[in-house]
């Protein structure tokens, strides 16, 4: 059945002369995702905020405009309200291609991107849209959406269009789609954009940009050169994006959770601070608000971030949590954790095999099995013992 259901607005426009008044440098489409059942709470909460500050009127970005001060006294009320963000922001500057020009192609290639990654996330989705453009046009994009996204009979997705009058979650994913503007759009750059990613940073599931290209963090200026290496940064965050474009269309649970985990490390390096580690409970949470459950601990460590590792994915860790790498001194936080870990082992290790060798006069060795060659070799060195 259709257990979570998404609400999706948009900002900005689909011009691409950057040098008439008006034409948006980025399209934002927002997605408010929850569980049905949460629904009418989510709806009771929304309306008492709708009521609080826009009285008689809809929840809307634009009535807000650069007053960001009302802004965030407004943001912090609704993200009181029990649903989980999903975003795309997209540099129309990077579009290429005559088709791009033609609206309908426009919104298709814009829309195909953000709904395939729902899609993807939440097989069963039933996912609302704010209704734009004429009637054949609605019906035309709406055919494409189940073609390309709605594609087996195993599954109950669904997709239909509303008018953003009559939806108060499509009302607060057009201001969440507003907010994220002032974060990255040029138009309206807010100097406060810091702020407003902190206040979203808790609800966000998933922040996806096009073209996915490495990119300076834009929460906050960049740390000093002590705690800030460029070069380890782009490596870093190009591996974990090279994983991401291989798994994206996976159906394992196991990878599913690969992706939420490291989409999640690859925002907050990006767009709320490079430098700090992020807890294995932050991060488990995280998980949880997409599949419904709590992984354990043991599952997180050993098919999550060991996993993601295996596959080449730097990941930097020590008793704080996991980050990705942004200096020397994280990479060396990573060996040091690992050696108090591995060092403590080979030597319990070790004892017991000399133990056991003793008390048999030697007819037991416990390493001479073949599949502990590389290990006898480590313990042959005293120094590890």
């Amino acid at each position: 059945m259709n257990d979570h259901i998404a609400f999706l607005d948009e900002w900005g426009n689909n011009g691409l002369d950057f040098t008439k008044p008006g034409v948006s440098t980025h399209f934002i489409v927002t997605a408010i995702t929850l569980r049905k059942e949460q629904l009418s709470e989510a709806e009771a909460q929304l309306e008492a905020v709708r009521k609080h500050f826009f009285q008689t009127g809809p929840i809307k970005s634009a009535k807000v405009g650069s007053d960001d001060k009302r802004r965030i006294l407004i943001l912090k009320q609704l993200l009181t309200v029990p649903f989980q963000l999903f975003a795309l922001v997209v540099d129309k500057r990077e579009l290429r291609g005559e088709g791009f020009y033609y609206k309908g192609s426009f919104y298709k290639f814009l829309h195909g991107l953000a709904d395939r990654e729902l899609y993807r996330s939440f097989p069963n989705l039933e996912l609302v849209a704010d209704r734009h453009g004429d009637e054949s046009f609605m019906q035309g994009f709406t055919q494409y959406i189940y073609n390309r996204h709605v594609p087996t009979l195993f599954n109950q997705a669904s997709f239909r269009f509303v008018n953003s009058q009559a939806s108060l979650l499509v009302q607060a994913a057009d201001f969440v789609a507003g907010t994220l503007a002032r974060c990255y759009d040029e138009t309206v750059l807010s100097s406060e954009r810091a702020s407003l990613v902190q206040l979203l940073k808790p609800k966000l599931l998933t922040l996806k940009y096009w073209p996915d290209k490495f990119a300076p963090v834009v929460a906050q200026s960049l740390p000093d050169q002590a705690h800030y290496n460029a070069g380890l940064a782009e490596l870093c965050v190009g591996l974990g994006q090279d994983f991401l474009h291989r798994k994206l269309a996976s159906r394992s649970p196991q990878e599913v959770d690969q992706v939420t985990c490291l989409s999640y490390l690859l925002f907050h390096f990006r767009h709320v601070d490079p430098t700090r580690y992020i807890s294995s409970r932050e991060l488990i949470a995280h998980i949880e608000e997409r599949r419904g459950s709590l992984p354990s601990l043991h599952y997180f460590q050993t098919r999550v971030i060991a996993p993601l590792r295996d596959a080449g994915v730097i990941i930097a860790s020590s008793t704080k949590g996991y980050k990705i790498p942004s200096c020397e001194g994280d990479l060396y936080d990573f060996v040091n954790h690992s050696n108090t870990i591995i060092q403590p082992l080979l030597s319990r290790i070790s004892k017991c095999r000399d133990r056991i060798r003793l008390a048999t006069g030697g007819t037991i060795d416990l390493l001479d099995r073949e599949e502990y060659a590389n290990l006898k070799q480590l313990l042959a060195d005293p120094s590890l013992t």
